[in-house]
């Protein structure tokens, strides 16, 4: 037992210290420190291995500017193993609906949509693909034909037909289509990264490099698109081409969109504030916790009235001493959702710290009124009552303690010295 509980805090350290590596700028060492502690299945493994892709990803964009192309190809593959295709906290949580192969339905279905009025370039593409993926490629073939005879400027007709001719090897037809694509639609890096693809299919190295940079330029976020830039650059280089990249800088570690990416995943995943709070104190407490307030803030400018992101914020201004503004957002949270439990008692606690013993054990009667019947909450009650002298209030708190959780730590301490 004392063997694991060693571990965890070693992790933990490695943890904390490996994140404020990588928003000093020093991946090399944040992935060192980083990488015993990503394998964890609970949220601060989660949250390790989002940095440790993060970390991956800026030295395979270092590598790329420096030449090295098989170093950047490995920095992209593990980059992209340890967080999938996209470094974003929040794609963690994502997933496609499951395939059912019910091919024939799903045709039927689109065919009838299709023949519906209105329809548009987006049905007809939809059509195609379920015809292709039931075995009917000549009708899939057909629909996007017809479709482009309608629609000719539609990019993602002509990426959807590029794609179909590569799946069947027929590289020129493929690449032609794809020009077309993007110069239908150039600001789409699908269409420059399947071009790519067909290009590197090919073996016309220059054109696959000068696709896959500018989907990275267009999606700099994404994992796959630098790996394959890599990939492309490496086996050009070897082939004696000479090219020039122009590689999206990469923001400093609080730059606004890594600000931004977290504030959307502590929206969707509250437990990622717990990963840091249950962190015991340290030293990089202020930077951790004020950066964490930040990204809470930017969260709450997009969704003012989510009584969890305010609940969070009270919590990490807790732990950065800043009282007012903690007692502020617990305000906030409790006023929007009156029967939150955990704000309702964190409140009080806020309270009783703050020397304020009737309004803490005000916001206790509340929230056991609203089912947090608790031993804890009537625990801290009777205490606090004690403290505003209502001794006999305290006593009835005291002994539903005991009720609730028979030998209750300090709970009878406290009725037999009530009683004497």
């Amino acid at each position: 037992m004392a063997e694991s509980d060693s571990k965890n805090a070693q992790e933990v350290r490695r943890y904390t210290h490996g994140i404020m590596l990588y928003r000093r700028g020093m991946y090399e060492r944040a992935v060192d420190e980083l990488a015993p502690v990503a394998p964890r299945e609970d949220m601060i493994g989660r949250v390790a291995r989002f940095y440790y892709a993060m970390a991956h990803r800026r030295l395979g964009i270092e590598a790329l500017q420096a030449g090295r192309f098989c170093q950047a190809e490995g920095f992209f593959r593990a980059a992209m193993e340890a967080a999938g295709r996209k470094p974003d906290l929040s794609a963690h949580l994502a997933a496609m609906y499951a395939k059912t192969n019910r091919h024939e339905l799903c045709t039927a279905e689109m065919e009838r949509l299709a023949d519906s009025p209105g329809d548009g370039p987006q049905t007809r593409r939809q059509l195609a693909q379920a015809q292709w993926r039931g075995g009917k490629r000549a009708e899939a073939y057909m629909t996007l034909t017809a479709a482009l005879r309608k629609f000719p400027t539609e990019g993602k007709l002509h990426m959807q037909l590029g794609l179909f001719y590569a799946a069947e090897e027929q590289v020129e037809k493929a690449c032609e289509q794809l020009n077309k694509a993007v110069e239908a639609d150039c600001s789409s890096a699908d269409n420059h990264y399947y071009l790519g693809l067909v290009a590197a299919a090919r073996r016309d190295l220059q054109t696959a490099v000068r696709s896959f940079q500018r989907a990275f330029e267009l999606r700099p976020e994404d994992l796959v698109i630098a790996h394959q830039l890599a990939l492309a650059a490496k086996a050009a280089a070897q082939n004696g081409s000479h090219f020039l990249l122009r590689l999206p800088e990469p923001a400093p570690a609080t730059a606004d969109s890594h600000i931004a990416q977290l504030a959307h995943y502590v929206t969707d995943e509250p437990d990622f504030v717990g990963a840091f709070l249950a962190l015991p104190p340290s030293e990089a407490d202020s930077e951790l916790f004020s950066m964490l307030a930040g990204v809470l803030q930017i969260a709450l400018d997009k969704h003012p009235r989510y009584a969890d992101l305010h609940y969070h914020s009270s919590r990490i201004f807790h732990r950065l001493g800043q009282m007012d503004a903690a007692v502020y957002h617990a305000r906030r949270a409790v006023g929007i959702n009156p029967r939150y439990l955990e704000a309702l008692v964190h409140i009080a606690h806020l309270c009783a710290e703050a020397d304020r013993p009737a309004e803490a054990v005000d916001y206790l009667e509340q929230a056991i009124s609203h089912g947090g019947d608790w031993p804890d909450v009537h625990y801290l009650a009777g205490k606090l009552l004690v403290r505003c002298d209502k001794q006999q209030q305290a006593r009835g708190h005291f002994q539903r303690a005991l009720q609730l959780k028979t030998n209750y730590p300090g709970a009878a301490e406290m009725l037999h010295s009530l009683a004497a």
